[in-house]
């Protein structure tokens, strides 16, 4: 799918915008010093996002639904590992702790509800969009049955770099649109922000 480079950097910029708002919320409710960011986006189809590796990576991944001038879902995915590792950081539970595990379903699912909420919050609020939200869900799984249930034809996929302490964990934003609402989105970028 092709999109203008004005109007990849408007969305690396917006996403960007979000995600330093929820860098901004999470130090403001954990003691570490978190920074995030997105270095590039990327724009695929879902046949292309299922055939890419690691597909078949266990992954932990926090969605939500979102509708209104445009419609989709978001998603908030880490690979198994990263996210202990990152759950571990934000609990202060040792990465090996049996507590660890019960922790990370409630952990994962507020920092992606902070992170895609800031995301979308900021497409919202710069594209001049009135969008709702759902509840956000966690599940874990191998990430092509967790993409399985998606019926999106344009795909918007952004690594997210947690910069935590030391550590540097990766994990991937990921917005499912049918074809008409990622035109309904790039048509609002190229009035609000590329015009």
């Amino acid at each position: 799918m092709d999109i203008s480079s004005n109007q990849k950097d408007a969305l690396t910029e917006l996403i960007n915008i979000g995600v330093g708002h929820a860098a901004s919320t999470l130090n403001f409710l954990i003691d570490h010093k978190i920074r995030l960011t997105v270095p590039e986006i990327e724009i695929k189809s879902l046949q292309e996002l299922k055939g890419a590796p690691p597909v078949e990576a266990e992954s932990s991944s926090v969605s939500m639904n979102f509708h209104g001038d445009f419609s989709g879902n978001t998603s908030l995915t880490f690979p198994l590992e990263s996210a202990r590792t990152l759950v571990a950081v934000l609990t202060g539970e040792a990465a090996d702790s049996a507590e660890l595990d019960d922790l990370r379903s409630g952990t994962l699912a507020e920092v992606g509800n902070i992170l895609l909420n800031g995301v979308m919050g900021s497409l919202s609020n710069m594209l001049a969009a009135s969008l709702d939200y759902s509840v956000p869900t966690y599940q874990e799984g191998y990430l092509n049955n967790l993409l399985g249930y998606q019926q999106a034809e344009a795909v918007l996929m952004a690594r997210a770099i947690f910069y935590i302490d030391e550590l540097c964990i990766s994990g991937n934003i990921i917005l499912f649109f049918e074809l008409e609402s990622f035109h309904a989105l790039l048509k609002a970028i190229d009035e609000e922000v590329t015009a």
